[in-house]
């Protein structure tokens, strides 16, 4: 074979595929924690988050040993949960009262301003 010659494949010719970026992944921890701790304005709303959550079910621990020892023979958990879902309904009826006083407000306060002008 004579020297620089080449055979024409007929194969197409293969074009160089550009450069492509890693993606960077989040680095994994390995040992200790599997997660990252929260920190400020996060974490003091968790911590009141929990503490809400434990007073609630002191309550209802303390409502349901009530129930228990006064009760006798009878005690279902369904009284109990007749007794929540009223306390519910209260609660909502009481908000749905405060949000009406302070439409109510509200539009009584620009029916003044638009007499004043």
């Amino acid at each position: 074979m004579a020297q620089g010659f080449k055979m024409k494949s007929k194969a197409p010719a293969k074009k160089a595929k550009a450069s492509q970026k890693q993606k960077q992944k989040p680095k994994q921890l390995s040992k200790g924690r599997k997660a990252f701790s929260a920190k400020g304005r996060k974490i003091a709303l968790a911590k009141q988050d929990a503490e809400t959550s434990k007073a609630i079910n002191r309550k209802n621990e303390v409502e349901v040993a009530a129930r228990a020892i006064g009760s006798g023979d009878r005690f279902f958990l369904s009284d109990i949960k007749v007794a929540g879902k009223k306390e519910i309904g209260k609660n909502k009826a009481q908000l749905r009262k405060k949000e009406s006083k302070s439409i109510k407000m509200s539009e009584r306060l620009t029916q003044q301003l638009n007499k004043l002008k």
